[in-house]
């Protein structure tokens, strides 16, 4: 089997949870020997580095840079324009045309979109070829807006709730215009079938390896990760933050530390209070194995936590909200915890900072859900069957 995988960023370097489920995604494919042609979208956001991409992947990898940056005045021109800009940003005349000449001269057996942001090319493929088109999608991108809209006022509120709107309206007629879509979490599909769209779905999550690392759980320390260049992880590294000085009033000894792509530009003000910004670092295992607990306090967005699986894998102990939770099988207090409101929050963190043992037993029981529910031999598998059977 030969597959067209297009993204909208580039897979590598893995500077956030997407693109970590990316490479989980290609790697899948290529377990169950499918060759695979990548072409990806780099912007300023997410820029590409041939060199970046692991030599022992076997795949082509073809890029092409869009610029997507927003302006004022592209941001006001939105306001009064009419389709989705959000998507909008993503279309290049150029792309169109590659993709075009890619699936003339090669003989392709479907063609996987990742995220809604690739789907701008739909028309141009269906002019060309025939073959299947599926989509694999992150999250719902409008209730990603409008959970921000929400939270938002004035004119960014308005703003947004315009962008929910387009939005909304572009991915429910694309939905249906998909020959499959593959969704990463229940929760998701779910929503996407009271959107009324009938195009045949698939809950199949994200594999992710549980590599050895020691942790012997003696740190009583807290950290977010997470890249700060996603609206959601801001607003739950702000929520952090409002809360932490409760929790270090209780324990004098405990250490806030924020990662992820940009996270050392959002406050260099912060370390005289316990609260470290380490920015973007290469081995998140390594990094996390002494940081304690991860706290997720997320309230915006949908779709499955790939950082929080990630550190579930080599046995972090987790507390997050039901969002930050979305998609994963939990039960609240074996595999994580759950705490909603900043009451809920701040004393779960105390008390787990408290209780070595259960962190400990946090920490075990999330490998062995990763091991079990997230393992690359029968996920690869249900990929593949999908396909065929679409």
């Amino acid at each position: 089997m030969k597959v067209l995988y297009i993204t909208n960023k580039p897979i590598y370097p893995k500077i956030d949870g997407g693109c970590v489920a990316m490479d989980n995604f290609m790697k899948c494919l290529l377990h169950q020997n499918i060759e695979v042609k990548h072409i990806c979208i780099s912007t300023n956001k997410h820029t590409f580095s041939n060199n970046a991409y692991p030599s022992q992947l076997k795949i082509e990898v073809d890029n092409h840079y869009i610029n997507t940056d927003i302006t004022p005045i592209k941001a006001l021109k939105e306001l009064f324009s009419k389709g989705s800009y959000n998507i909008n940003r993503f279309y290049c005349d150029g792309l169109a045309n590659k993709i075009s000449k890619e699936l003339v001269q090669e003989n392709y057996d479907c063609i996987i979109l990742e995220s809604l942001f690739t789907t701008k090319y739909i028309e141009t493929m269906r002019s060309i070829s025939d073959v299947p088109i599926f989509l694999r999608t992150h999250n719902i991108e409008h209730k990603i807006t409008s959970d921000l809209a929400k939270n938002a006022s004035g004119l960014k509120k308005i703003y947004l709730n315009k962008l929910a709107k387009d939005l909304k309206s572009y991915e429910i007629e694309t939905l249906k215009t998909v020959d499959g879509i593959l969704s990463i979490s229940k929760d998701d599909t779910a929503q996407i079938k009271e959107l009324a769209i009938s195009t045949s779905i698939k809950t199949i999550s994200v594999s992710v390896n549980c590599p050895k690392v020691v942790n012997k759980y003696n740190s009583e320390g807290i950290f977010h990760l997470g890249s700060m260049n996603w609206e959601p992880n801001l607003e739950a590294v702000d929520r952090l933050i409002k809360l932490f000085p409760q929790i270090k009033n209780a324990i004098p000894s405990c250490k806030l530390h924020i990662a992820g792509s940009a996270s050392d530009a959002h406050n260099l003000m912060q370390q005289e209070k316990g609260i470290y910004y380490d920015g973007f670092v290469n081995d998140i295992n390594e990094y996390a194995s002494d940081k304690g607990i991860l706290v997720s306090p997320i309230i915006s967005g949908s779709g499955i936590r790939i950082k929080i699986l990630e550190m579930m894998a080599i046995g972090i102990p987790v507390i997050t909200t039901e969002l930050g939770a979305s998609g994963i099988n939990y039960v609240n207090g074996k595999e994580l915890i759950i705490a909603n409101s900043d009451e809920e929050l701040t004393k779960a963190s105390i008390d787990l900072i408290k209780n070595k043992k259960k962190r400990q037993e946090l920490g075990e029981n999330g490998i062995h859900y990763i091991r079990k529910n997230h393992n690359i031999e029968s996920i690869s598998k249900e990929i593949l069957e999908f396909i065929e059977r679409t």
